[in-house]
């Protein structure tokens, strides 16, 4: 015979007393207000990371701005103080060419120093990436050339440069210093000679 559990039956009554809906509603109203307070963080939060991640854009914007504009700055720099070495470079080549027609021989001291001066020169530019282009014979390219007289010619086509005034020079990929040219232009065309008046043959009728 199975022998069965007696059990207070004030114990047995509260396991089966219903849950009152007083406290059912107040369960949910706290539930509720917990998740809206969590959607809140949430989009408190996610406007939280988009801010950073502008902050964070923007600084990574302005750190290559100001690194492009040091950059920039610092190559300008160059720029001038190559331009300045190039000036320097013509007046030696100016020099050497006169000291070319003087009657003291190539080999003299002052020719020698002044040779010597001019390879450094180049050779300081040459390492900075200068080098001069060819401009003689070219066509006339404004991105490359500066003219600064124009000559008639019938013995070369039209804007073909026949003198170099000044040299032209790169720096890398770009246009250090234009170059100073002289270049053709077409010969004006030979007027027909004009008959005396009166020396027209009259034909007969």
């Amino acid at each position: 015979m199975i022998e069965r559990e007696d059990r207070p039956s004030a114990e047995r009554s509260e396991e089966l007393a219903p849950v009152r809906p007083a406290e059912t509603a107040r369960a949910l109203s706290e539930l509720a207000h917990l998740t809206a307070e969590v959607e809140q963080l949430r989009r408190e939060l996610a406007a939280e990371h988009r801010r950073y991640l502008r902050a964070l854009a923007d600084f990574d914007n302005y750190r290559k701005r100001i690194e492009r504009e040091l950059s920039e700055r610092v190559r300008e720099g160059v720029r001038k103080v190559l331009l300045d070495v190039l000036q320097v470079l013509d007046a030696f080549e100016h020099v050497l060419g006169l000291e070319k027609e003087r009657t003291e021989p190539a080999t003299s001291p002052t020719g020698e120093a002044l040779q010597l001066i001019h390879r450094q020169l180049v050779r300081l530019l040459e390492a900075c990436g200068v080098r001069p282009y060819e401009s003689l014979g070219q066509k006339f390219d404004p991105a490359l050339h500066e003219a600064v007289e124009a000559v008639p010619s019938h013995e070369h086509e039209e804007q073909t440069i026949v003198r170099e005034v000044r040299k032209g020079y790169r720096w890398g990929d770009q246009i250090l210093r234009p170059a100073r040219v002289v270049v053709t232009v077409a010969e004006p065309p030979s007027p027909e000679p004009s008959l005396p008046t009166g020396s027209a043959e009259t034909l007969p009728p």
